[in-house]
């Protein structure tokens, strides 16, 4: 007979040790070491995984310090269940915590009420073993702590845990579950355990997005409403690969062990909340402009000294916020934006700095010139120098230089400001010299000081050449790229048997190619910067253009210079046009789809837009349409009434990060 643990008894196995209390080395070490079973933990594995199953984490809620929510691929959305006086979240009762009263960290002032551990998703079950044993399955996306219950401690992992006790002895046991298969070594006693943890990490609230837990588990039918089940009631489950947890094997003895259950126990609580998290605020002429983003419409900033003000929101799926606040005296030094709407409600705190984003900065092919606004007495350009203070707080530096940045960043005593450099002249840079023409190989030529040429070894001092382990450059990227925005490379898994001792990184001459930046070219892991493809103000779509190409040369110490690695940059966005585009003469258009990184789809910044141009069925263009702002999803939508004069049949979009989708539109 298969029976389901309830949710007490999946938060008190195994004790607290296993919480996280003590210190994430102490913990880490527990998952695989300190479960009292060494002799079967050695060979006891996972042997399936279910990787990338979570796809989101949302804004860091401040009261608690832990994400507003986490999203899996399906769409579905889990808050924190901290309700201890609600059956359906079952937080228990434990030193330190009282479910009956409100949650609260420990803050000047302030007792702790507060678990140590707090669930988004607790999901078990249990089958019975032959000879009286059981085995317990646990899957969880747990909040805790590092080191104690406190502010600064937080932290969100993945757990998937399989406890077995007085089963068959020394077997080789499998478990399929829903998130992946664990198999394990029993010993004498019929004892064996695996804990997976991903990934314990203060403050890093991503981690969970590359364990083995999600699509979140929930009942079949008849769940309560807001909820994925009720904790006390086994039932059958949907999501996973599978909504079974069994078992195969044989015992020692050769005899078959097997059974299987589709009853699970499940707790999670749907997200209501939507977050918040405020992007940037920047003193400006008598005012704070003040930047957020969330899902949610009902957005406030407060702060000291200024009146609390709503923030505006653009319509339609949009998840940008704004608002100008009018500062009478002097500035905060930070600002709070809060989402009213959240429960509890949501709030994000941004520094207020005291740079003007610059007015300019171009460079005219000898000199360097910004120009900011700040409230601060002095202002300097990093990288070059100080800036010579106006009346009106406008200060400005001009710098000669040779080799201008991409961009130039502000900065004062508390605040920093970045904006692009625009070349506004100069002349055109040397030419090279024309390529040496390639002579003939040789076959070789050897030198010997002091012996006979060709006779005897190299001197004891010379480098000996070692065909087995040559000099050979390795580059490689380490991320997606994206336009516009840094992305590392790696050269440091080049070899030689001398040791790599210089690094040459450069771009392979392509007439079509973007211009790429690196931000230097001497280093093992330099970071390199491929511009946007188009921009907004574009009124003819952008001509298409090939990947970029990097490669890296090495030499060693002998002098002795590696072949060219190559790595080849593919910096397009993915861009799809959604079905039910349509054209409704005089009364409306509308086109939507998607633009997102490829390979990184999560990846938010930076931000992006598409261009929507009206194509002949050739392919040339007729017009511009529009342009239409690319959300945090990577979810774009243009809508324009009344519809564009004429008929509108195809059209083409660009993504200002590279990439295009060519699609037909319907009438009616």
């Amino acid at each position: 007979m298969s029976t389901s643990t309830g949710p007490q008894e999946l938060l008190r196995d195994p004790p607290r040790g296993l919480r996280l209390r003590r210190s994430l080395a102490a913990s880490l070490a527990l998952a695989l070491g300190a479960t009292g079973i060494s002799a079967a933990v050695a060979a006891t594995k996972v042997t399936e995984t279910n990787k990338n199953q979570l796809v989101a984490v949302g804004p860091v809620n401040s009261k608690y310090g832990f994400p507003a929510w986490y999203e899996d691929r399906t769409g579905t959305r889990l808050e924190l269940c901290d309700d201890g006086t609600n059956p359906l979240c079952g937080l228990a009762a434990e030193e330190g915590f009282d479910p009956e009263q409100p949650l609260a960290l420990p803050r000047e002032g302030v007792a702790r009420n507060f678990p140590h551990e707090i669930f988004y998703m607790l999901a078990g079950s249990e089958l019975d073993l032959p000879g009286g044993g059981s085995a317990v399955l646990t899957l969880g996306l747990e909040a805790a702590f590092g080191n104690e219950v406190a502010d600064g401690e937080q932290m969100v992992f993945a757990r998937q845990r399989l406890v077995v006790k007085d089963g068959p002895a020394n077997s080789t046991l499998s478990f399929p579950h829903p998130y992946g298969t664990i198999e394990v070594d029993t010993d004498a006693e019929g004892n064996a355990k695996l804990v997976e943890d991903i990934s314990p990490a203060v403050g890093n609230f991503n981690t969970p997005l590359g364990s083995n837990l999600g699509p979140f588990l929930k009942w079949d039918t008849g769940a309560p409403a807001g909820y994925l089940g009720n904790p006390d009631v086994p039932h059958r489950i949907v999501g996973g690969i599978r909504t079974t947890f069994s078992v195969s094997g044989t015992t020692s003895t050769g005899d078959p062990v097997t059974n299987s259950t589709d009853l699970f126990t499940v707790q999670g609580k749907i997200a209501t909340n939507t977050g918040v998290k405020a992007e940037h605020a920047v003193v400006n002429d008598g005012y704070i402009d003040v930047f957020a983003t969330s899902r949610g419409d009902t957005l406030e900033v407060s702060g000291q000294g200024i009146a609390t003000t709503p923030m505006e929101k653009a319509p339609g799926s949009s998840e940008l916020a704004y608002a100008r606040v009018k500062v009478d005296g002097a500035a905060p030094s930070e600002v709070t934006v809060t989402n009213l709407t959240d429960d509890p409600q949501s709030t994000s705190t941004v520094r207020v700095s005291d740079v003007s984003v610059p007015t300019s900065a171009t460079y005219d092919g000898t000199k360097l010139t910004v120009v900011a606004k700040t409230t601060s007495a002095s202002a300097k350009v990093d990288g070059f120098g100080d800036m010579a203070a106006g009346a009106d707080g406008t200060h400005q530096g001009s710098f000669d230089t040779v080799a201008p940045p991409v961009n130039v960043t502000v900065s004062t005593g508390t605040s920093k400001a970045t904006v692009p450099v625009v070349v506004s002249g100069g002349e055109e840079s040397p030419r090279g010299l024309a390529p040496i023409p390639v002579s003939p190989d040789n076959g070789g030529v050897t030198v010997v000081e002091g012996g006979t040429p060709g006779a005897g070894t190299p001197p004891a001092d010379t480098p000996a050449d070692d065909t087995e382990n040559p000099t050979a450059a390795v580059a490689t990227l380490t991320t997606s790229v994206a336009r516009g925005i840094a992305t590392e490379l790696d050269g440091s898994g080049s070899t030689d048997n001398v040791g790599v001792v210089g690094y040459e990184w450069s771009q392979v001459a392509a007439p079509d190619a973007p211009k790429v930046t690196f931000d230097r070219t001497d280093v093992a892991k330099p970071k390199v910067t491929v511009p946007f493809f188009t921009t907004t103000g574009a009124t003819v779509p952008a001509a298409p253009d090939t990947n970029p190409v990097l490669q890296l040369v090495v030499t060693d110490a002998a002098g002795n210079k590696s072949a060219p690695a190559r790595v080849t940059l593919n910096s397009d966005d993915e861009v799809t046009i959604a079905a039910g585009a349509r054209y409704r003469a005089g009364k409306e258009f509308r086109l939507g789809g998607t633009a997102v990184v490829r390979g990184a789809p999560t990846l938010l910044q930076p931000p992006t837009s598409v261009n929507v141009y009206d194509v002949a069925a050739d392919g040339t263009s007729k017009r511009k349409l529009g342009t239409a702002q690319v959300d945090t999803l990577g979810n774009w939508e243009l809508r324009l009434r009344p519809a564009p004069s004429g008929t509108v049949t195809n059209v083409l979009v660009q993504s200002t990060r590279g990439g295009e989708a060519r699609g037909a539109v319907a009438a009616g």
